[in-house]
């Protein structure tokens, strides 16, 4: 395994082959090799059925049972929140994260402008929000955010000029975070008329059909919203099930003639300020909601999906406020977007129950995001113990890099002007090592798709895995080989306003390296990034390698980064359980 040059490469490939031998956790430790989910990581065809829900105290019984809460609603435990939730509750944590302001971005290259820095650029903005990620109070609600913006995708990759653009891309993630407790009705609107979501999907500046200049409107949002957004390709009963026709087929949500219809529904927005001799007119600049310009909207009545008509004459902000009203109150929405939550925050297999509590909850709510991803972590099938090999998903790769750094307390110092712009490998583009990054996916349908599955042999579907759409056997040494240098090259004292990247405080596992007590370590980590549920066998196999190393002479500094990136590279810690 080419993860470093010399003996450390050597001795990492060794203890990978050693965890994998162990048989615990999955397996999938050859050289490069894609970790497969088999200790949880997504369900086969048909996830079994529960037992009827059973009650779970709301104070957690141990500190795994706390973390493994924190896993789910945060960016990972830390050993502080750990001990504040056992005192607190679950329920309370919920409604203290719920009263959180949130953290914005666009403050933050304000800030910037008004110290000195002339022209932010995204990288400003990425790395800013990653560390914030891994420090700010408002934990769940930067996880909704980071939910939603998985679902209502734009990206800063498909910009012309990002420089001008990283302002507008900044207040669409502050949107996203504003609105993340809030009505998915209102949220969805927001998104529709913001400049950035208007650029990306290619309705700003969408004008009526002129058959003399050839101009039809795009179909772009039009068709998103409905596929991406609300209510998918097919119609679902509120467990997540698709309704069939007396032919067992499935029975699309809508047709082209209705995408043509609601394409002319989102006509007559443009950017913010612009007279009609400017309409549509390019600005990278602006990042205030498009604003209806009458005479470019499409006055007569369009029938949208379930035979709906919308016919507001030239009232584009009337026509729009119709049609999202009716995409968010479809049957459809509810359990469409409840179950991609769930596959955000607990599990790729939801059972059909488990959907339609959640989704249950969002009807009766009238689709209070608040209230929807309370009971997304507070259901029992998240609280229990598992009992389903299916059970679980893939940690995203952002997600795993700031569970590191808020396990081990990471420490970073911004320059003078305050800019969180992290020089080591990779750190202005995430996308190239992790396959992932802030705001920066490769297409409307995000970095995967929530439907993608794990192939399996003889035509057999296999488990829903979207996470690992993105992991291939190249991209899982490049993960490794950035996991490497921020825990290999961490810095041997504490961080500067020159340090390349955030510093971990490994002390407490050097000390005990120190002592010689391996079980100690691997049982901090245990807790930490495992939520507890690493297999003994695993732990075993850590805690031989730590003796290996030891018998070697390896310094107790460095057995304590060989203990970190092992777990890092381990399959259980590849899937959240």
């Amino acid at each position: 395994m080419n993860i470093r040059q010399g003996a450390r490469a050597g001795m990492l490939a060794l203890a990978l082959c050693v965890l994998a031998a162990c048989g615990g956790g999955g397996g999938g430790g050859d050289e490069g090799g894609t970790p497969p989910p088999a200790s949880g990581g997504g369900g086969g065809g048909t996830p079994t059925a529960p037992k009827p829900p059973a009650p779970y105290p709301d104070i957690p019984a141990t500190n795994a049972d706390a973390a493994r809460f924190l896993t789910q609603a945060t960016f990972g435990p830390t050993a502080t929140e750990i001990a504040r939730l056992k005192q607190i509750g679950y329920k309370r944590w919920i409604d203290e994260q719920l009263a959180q302001t949130p953290t914005l971005m666009l403050p933050h290259l304000q800030q910037l402008v008004a110290n000195g820095v002339t022209t932010p650029t995204p990288q400003h903005r990425r790395n800013y929000w990653l560390w914030q990620a891994a420090n700010a109070p408002d934990q769940l609600r930067m996880r909704m955010a980071f939910a939603l913006s998985e679902i209502m995708v734009v990206s800063d990759r498909e910009v012309a000029d990002g420089n001008a653009t990283v302002f507008r891309i900044a207040d669409y993630q502050d949107t996203l975070a504003r609105g993340a407790f809030g009505s998915y009705r209102a949220l969805l609107e927001k998104v529709s008329v913001h400049p950035a979501m208007g650029y990306f999907l290619s309705h700003v500046g969408n004008r009526k059909a002129d058959p003399r200049r050839n101009i039809t409107p795009d179909e772009n949002y039009g068709r998103e919203v409905m596929q991406l957004f609300s209510i998918g390709l097919v119609k679902r009963n509120k467990d997540f099930s698709p309704v069939l026709d007396a032919n067992g087929q499935t029975i699309p949500t809508y047709d082209e003639q209705v995408v043509s219809a609601m394409a002319r529904v989102f006509t007559g927005w443009t950017y913010a300020g612009q007279t009609d001799a400017q309409f549509g007119r390019g600005d990278n600049t602006s990042y205030a909601p498009m604003e209806c310009h009458t005479a470019f909207h499409d006055d007569q009545p369009k029938q949208i999906f379930d035979g709906i008509v919308v016919s507001e004459g030239n009232n584009c902000v009337a026509s729009m406020g119709k049609t999202l009203d009716a995409l968010a109150n479809h049957s459809n929405t509810a359990p469409f977007i409840s179950r991609q939550l769930i596959q955000r925050f607990v599990t790729s297999n939801p059972s059909p129950q488990y959907v339609e509590r959640v989704a249950n909850v969002w009807t009766t709510s009238t689709g209070d995001m608040g209230k929807v991803i309370r009971a997304i972590l507070l259901d029992t099938e998240a609280r229990m113990p598992p009992t389903d090999a299916s059970y679980g998903k893939p940690r995203e790769p952002l997600v795993k890099l700031a569970t590191l750094w808020r396990a081990f307390d990471a420490k970073y110092v911004p320059s003078a002007m305050g800019e969180v712009k992290f020089a080591f490998s990779n750190a202005g583009d995430l996308a190239n090592s992790l396959q992932q990054d802030s705001q920066r996916a490769p297409s409307v349908f995000n970095f995967f798709e929530p439907d993608y599955r794990l192939p399996a042999a003889d035509g057999v579907q296999g488990m829903f895995a979207p996470e690992f759409q993105i992991l291939t056997e190249a991209t899982y040494l490049s993960m490794l080989n950035q996991h490497d240098s921020l825990v290999w090259n961490n810095a041997a004292a504490a961080p500067t306003a020159t340090t390349n990247a955030p510093y971990l405080d490994l002390s407490k596992l050097t000390t005990l390296a120190e002592a010689n007590d391996h079980a100690g370590m691997v049982q901090q980590v245990n807790l930490l990034m495992f939520h507890g549920a690493l297999s003994n066998a695993n732990a075993q196999a850590m805690v031989s390698m730590l003796d290996r190393l030891a018998t070697a002479k390896d310094s107790a500094a460095n057995r304590a980064k060989s203990l970190v990136l092992l777990a890092m590279a381990s399959p259980e810690f590849a899937i959240q359980r």
